[in-house]
């Protein structure tokens, strides 16, 4: 079996109609015309802001819209067939992702037009159900056309303008080439906004005082489409304690739209990457260590502050090995067999106590307790799918934080989110022990307490 897609592109210029909804407004009305045609077919579907259609809560088709002056570009495709691991080797994945447990996690969250139809409609049918449903978005009438390669189902604008939809098949990747990577260590940051993740990395000259090398992406909705190109290019070069100044000058004179972010938040992910050189220094570890670290303050605080006033360290359960008594328990008997057994030392090296969270709800009553004791502050571990799934939660807090980075098997590779929320996760995490050992250097040692 293939995984086949129905796939379809338009480019035309915004409607008339059109032009106050902004980018997300012209985006829900595409996706409700490619909705609208596959409702043709008998499916029911809803919208998922901001680029989805699911069925269920399942994904069966995915839209993109990207906007250049008075042009739209309109992206999207259907899932017609899907074979889980076939897909996954062909995306490269983890090897986690192709354990039985992980593609089941994988078909939980999707669904294709054979799973819901009992079948794959014909290609020719498939083609007109979506061609009416976005030509009535449009207010415009299809009309027979031709392409190289050949394609069904277009609409004619009359203006030469018109929509093309084909079919896609995945297929193995196999050893495909990829831009080379820069084999400089790179500042790397993320910073959750309502409207999607935004990612930065950083490269620095030899004397770490410019920045040589700046990417900037998110999986949001910007317009004009090249604004953050522009602004990598803006920044590329620019002395680091002039990073933001320049920043603030582009964004200023530069007309944009962004969808439920901000530019303060580009600021912050900017900001939180460069943070990064203070904190190598600060704790004494290498950049893609530093990489690892997670900073969170309601006010700001850099990384010793907060380490200076953490009162508390949080660890997974999911880090200690399965046949432990205390896997699903709050404590460790310290036997050395896990790297769980080494925080505990070193929190009690250091007068901290040690908390084992064991489920996603036991993390929110340990963050109330904290609150309620007037903690400000912990050291925590968890890995990085996790802080952004439950990013809301560590943010509610109102706690500051230094969250380290775990590795090996995650319930988010594994496709077991839901056996984790209820703290039944079986796979066992990794800690990096030397990064623990590098930040837990920074904490004062005080008397241990005996409050619980």
């Amino acid at each position: 079996m293939w995984t086949t897609r129905l796939a379809w592109s338009l480019v035309l210029p915004v409607p008339g109609s059109w032009r106050r909804r902004g980018l997300a407004g012209m985006l829900e009305g595409l996706c409700g015309g490619v909705a609208d045609g596959l409702r043709r077919l008998g499916l029911d579907l809803r919208f998922k802001a901001p680029n989805d259609l699911e069925i269920g809560g399942r994904k069966i088709a995915s839209c993109y819209l990207a906007r250049a002056g008075d042009g739209l570009l309109f992206h999207g495709s259907v899932l017609e067939d899907v074979d889980i691991a076939r897909t996954l080797k062909a995306l490269r994945v983890p090897t986690e992702k192709l354990s039985p447990n992980g593609l089941a996690g994988a078909r939980q969250r999707l669904t294709t037009l054979r799973q819901e139809l009992g079948d794959v409609p014909p290609a020719d049918v498939l083609k007109a159900a979506l061609a009416a449903g976005l030509s009535a978005s449009l207010g415009l009438a299809p009309v027979p056309g031709t392409a190289d390669p050949p394609v069904a189902g277009r609409v004619d604008r009359g203006d030469g303008r018109d929509i093309g939809i084909g079919r896609a098949i995945a297929v193995d990747a196999g050893d495909a080439g990829s831009d080379a990577a820069d084999d400089a260590p790179q500042a790397e940051a993320l910073w959750r906004t309502p409207g999607g993740l935004l990612r930065a990395r950083l490269g620095f000259d030899a004397d770490g005082h410019r920045l040589a090398s700046v990417r900037i992406a998110g999986d949001v909705l910007i317009d004009p489409i090249d604004l953050l190109d522009r602004l990598e290019n803006e920044l590329r070069g620019t002395p680091i304690a002039d990073v933001h100044r320049r920043m603030a000058r582009f964004l200023a004179h530069e007309p944009f739209e962004f969808w439920r972010f901000s530019g303060d938040d580009l600021h912050r992910v900017v900001r939180r990457a460069l943070d990064r050189l203070h904190e190598r220094r600060l704790f004494e570890v290498s950049l893609e260590q530093a990489n690892r670290l997670t900073v969170m303050d309601p006010d700001g605080s850099p990384a010793e502050d907060i380490v200076g006033r953490a009162a508390v360290v949080l660890v997974p359960y999911c880090a200690k090995p399965s046949w432990c008594k205390w896997r699903h328990r709050d404590g460790c008997s310290e036997c050395g067999l896990c790297e769980v057994g080494e925080a505990y030392r070193l929190g009690r090296q250091r007068g901290l106590p040690v908390v084992t969270i064991t489920d996603y709800e036991h993390l929110c009553r340990t963050f109330a307790a904290l609150r309620r004791r007037g903690v400000e502050g912990f050291i925590g571990m968890c890995c990085q799918n996790f802080f952004i799934k439950r990013h809301r939660a560590f943010r509610d807090s109102g706690l500051s934080m230094v969250l380290m980075d775990v590795t090996g098997s995650n319930c988010y590779e594994l496709g077991q989110e839901e056996a984790a929320y209820r703290g039944a996760f079986e796979a066992k995490a990794d800690l990096d022990i030397p990064l623990l050992r590098a930040v837990m250097r920074r904490v004062p040692s005080r008397t241990p307490r005996t409050d619980g």
